[in-house]
């Protein structure tokens, strides 16, 4: 083959560009393009979003309302899956008083942001006025259809409060009342917050008080069967202790001289049967007498620290952070809405 001979043309494997293939080049491009959009309004953005700013910070700092937090932490000294001790005392005996499932700390966490627990604070008459009166005057405004609903019907009819007192319940527990289990330690952690110190520190000290006293209730009413159940027992065997004992003496009566073996050991069963009449008898006054005592010094499951005294905490909004956040945002959105302006004109240009 000749020096001269052209050698043939070699293909192109560089693959071409897709049509909608996207580089860094081309976002390079873009953002530029996006900032000679702005650049010319940056002057309006600028001032309108330090204005919403500033707006937003004086709103916090002098219309915005504190809130005040009263919170308790209860923990719990008594074991056994929320039994009382005189529960646990019948039930080693073999009575059955039911009612003892569940653990002491869960069952105080959800009795203490209950609908029957707000009920009854919520009704108690304190020395500042019924706790739901003083919801109705200080949280809902005066043409609020709630507040003309509660005013009207209130106290008029069972259906009517039962009605009212579902929706309270219902706005405390969605925004005010918290009670969370930590379940490492079995610590309840319980607050109501609100706008109103007063209506905070009184409401959160009565759903403590209602809850000691439902428990101890429970308690009692729990203290009370056992000791019922050791009783009659316990009378029971004092029946059979006085049958014994009469049929023992009676054979002793019927045979002074045991002569044969049959006799003998009769009466020796008599007498074993006698022993162990005792000893379950001493067995069972034993749980009576306790049940008694704890029936006479019943106290709550729960002890608390940290209760809440006044000032109660007091929390407001950032006026910086608000002033940030107001102009950070719209800043954002004035960008947005320039460069949007633009790419919707050039869309239908085209």
């Amino acid at each position: 083959m000749s020096m001269d001979q052209q050698l043939p043309e070699q293909p192109n494997f560089t693959q071409p560009k897709a049509d909608d293939e996207i580089t860094l080049k081309d976002i390079i491009l873009k953002i530029q393009e996006w900032f000679s959009i702005v650049w010319p309004h940056r002057i309006r953005i600028i001032a309108l979003a330090l204005t919403i700013g500033l707006m937003a910070a004086l709103y916090t700092k002098f219309l915005t309302k504190p809130t005040y937090t009263a919170s308790y932490q209860l923990f719990f000294e008594e074991e056994g899956g929320g039994m009382s001790g005189a529960m646990r005392l019948a039930s080693s005996f073999g009575f059955s008083l039911g009612g003892g499932g569940g653990s002491s700390s869960i069952t105080v966490q959800e009795y203490l942001t209950s609908r029957d627990n707000i009920a009854k604070a919520l009704v108690v008459d304190m020395e500042k006025g019924r706790l739901i009166d003083r919801y109705y005057a200080e949280s809902i405004a005066e043409d609020d259809e709630f507040a003309q609903f509660f005013k009207s019907n209130f106290g008029s009819k069972q259906r009517y409060t039962d009605s009212v007192i579902t929706q309270v319940h219902k706005g405390l527990v969605e925004g005010a009342i918290g009670a969370s289990l930590n379940e490492e330690t079995g610590v309840v952690s319980f607050s109501v917050t609100g706008e109103k110190e007063s209506f905070v520190y009184d409401l959160s000290k009565q759903l403590i008080s209602n809850t000691e006293e439902s428990f101890i209730d429970w308690k009692r009413q729990k203290s009370q069967d056992a000791v019922d159940a050791f009783q009659g027992k316990v009378d029971s065997l004092e029946l059979a202790i006085d049958a014994t004992l009469r049929r023992l003496g009676e054979y002793q009566d019927q045979n002074n001289a045991l002569v044969s073996s049959v006799d003998k050991m009769k009466q020796m069963r008599l007498t074993i049967d006698m022993e162990a009449l005792k000893v379950a008898y001493g067995e069972y006054i034993k749980g009576l007498e306790m049940s008694k005592a704890e029936l006479m010094n019943l106290e709550p499951p729960f002890k608390y620290f940290d209760a809440p005294t006044y000032p109660l905490n007091k929390e407001k909004g950032s006026a910086a952070k608000a002033g940030i956040f107001g102009s950070v945002i719209t800043g954002f959105l004035l960008v947005l809405f320039f460069i949007v302006r633009v790419e919707a004109k050039t869309i239908m240009a085209d």
